[in-house]
């Protein structure tokens, strides 16, 4: 097989019509690092609490944040994600308004996809795009048209940032508690 594509799975790039990635509607992460749409107030406390946001081997708090659209459009083009699994919506019920980092600010430069140089992104300042939150419990929500109009513009919002559909939404940590977006 030429240049070893998928050699261990057997199949070829061209077997593959869909890859889905998930996400989660906000971000976490652990360790150190450049994070900058991190939350280091009571906006992110309140992230780790109702997202149970733990290490599960260590119990280690994660570090949350604002969804990154500049993120997402990497792991876009990264990984040919043609749609996405948006995880943890409901964990944004109780947010008045809610923020997507739609860009990067370092010195006079915006940057709308990853920067080439890593060290950028260590004195990167998100650009946001604030949206107005849906206050309501979404766990009981059986259908996309259960959700409100709030939280499908987020959802949406998300879709057109990241560049590809938003397919499936969590509203509840149950294995049940999922919605299908579109077709």
């Amino acid at each position: 097989m030429a240049g070893g594509a998928c050699t261990g799975a057997g199949l070829g790039p061209r077997d593959i019509d869909r890859v889905i990635g998930v996400a989660k509607a906000y971000l976490t992460r652990v360790g150190s690092g450049p994070f900058p749409t991190e939350l280091s107030d009571e906006r992110g406390d309140v992230l780790v609490e109702r997202g149970h946001e733990h290490g599960t081997n260590t119990g280690r708090r994660r570090r949350p944040g604002w969804f990154d659209a500049v993120m997402m459009r990497h792991a876009v083009r990264l990984n040919s994600l043609s749609e996405l699994f948006l995880t943890k919506l409901d964990v944004l019920d109780t947010f008045e308004t809610v923020k997507v980092c739609v860009a990067y600010e370092a010195g006079d430069t915006r940057y709308e996809n990853v920067p080439y140089h890593q060290s950028v992104i260590h004195d990167a300042r998100p650009v946001y795009e604030e949206l107005p939150g849906w206050r309501t419990d979404l766990s009981l929500a059986t259908s996309v048209s259960d959700l409100p109009d709030a939280a499908r513009r987020y959802v949406d919002f998300i879709a057109e940032q990241a560049g590809v559909p938003v397919r499936l939404v969590s509203v509840g940590p149950s294995r049940d508690q999922f919605l299908h977006v579109g077709v």
